[in-house]
């Protein structure tokens, strides 16, 4: 490696290990980053496959199809072991999805991913969590069951945050599957039965989750379920182009 090299890897590293909040500002357009972060981690770069697809649909005006990738990111990024990388990518997610929605008219979605992802950054700089994942899960089921569906909708939303917290990876993805089969069925009994499809268009990645959801939805969420599943079958996987 020639020295002017080696300089730039030693930055990068002191960068990527630094921790301040500005690290991912600092880092974000230098080339190979990504790369860097995920080896450092021991993580896939196969796991941001969709997420960089959602960003080039993103940048070519293909909305749609960079909706797609970016709920197929949600996953793939989940499965990244190393906490800050994980939460990291899913910030860079729901930051482009809300600019998807943006682009979609769908503005009130987009303001909602903007806001989760800032909630996702708060997490991030906290020295400790003010609640455990399974207290923010039971608050939420807990209003749900009362009936009180926007506070249901405002604490799900929390737990998906507060779950960042939950380990190992499997639990997790099950936990975060449950919370969002829970926000189809708040967002659905509040009367959005749009925004309701498009919670299962997210959870729809997930292998079995809408099956799952389906077992405890009453009937008209279920056949939701089972039109948004057949719509997505029809437009097909996100393809490796």
């Amino acid at each position: 490696m020639s020295p002017g090299r080696a300089v730039r890897f030693l930055v990068l590293v002191c960068l990527l290990s630094a921790g301040c909040a500005s690290t991912q500002e600092l880092t974000r357009d230098l080339p190979g980053v990504k790369f860097m972060k995920y080896t450092l981690a021991g993580a896939d770069r196969a796991q941001r496959a969709n997420l960089d697809r959602g960003l080039s649909r993103l940048r070519a005006r293909e909305y749609d199809g960079a909706a797609r990738s970016l709920r197929q990111a949600l996953w793939d990024v989940e499965i990244i072991e190393d906490a800050s990388l994980r939460l990291e990518e899913l910030i860079e997610v729901h930051q482009t999805l809300a600019e998807t929605y943006s682009a979609l008219g769908k503005n009130q979605w987009s303001e909602e991913a903007r806001a989760q992802a800032k909630a996702l950054t708060d997490y991030g700089r906290r020295d400790a969590s003010p609640t455990t994942p399974e207290a923010a899960v039971a608050k939420a089921k807990a209003a749900y069951q009362a009936a009180q569906f926007r506070e249901a909708v405002t604490a799900f939303g929390q737990a998906l945050v507060e779950l960042e917290g939950q380990s190992p990876t499997p639990l997790r993805l099950k936990s975060l599957a449950d919370a969002r089969c829970h926000l189809v069925l708040a967002h659905f009994a509040l009367g959005r039965a749009e925004r309701a499809g498009e919670e299962v268009r997210r959870l729809a990645p997930m292998e079995g989750a809408t099956a799952s959801c389906q077992r405890q939805a009453p009937p008209p969420v279920r056949a939701l379920i089972g039109s948004v599943e057949s719509s997505e079958a029809r437009l097909g996987k996100p393809s490796a182009d």
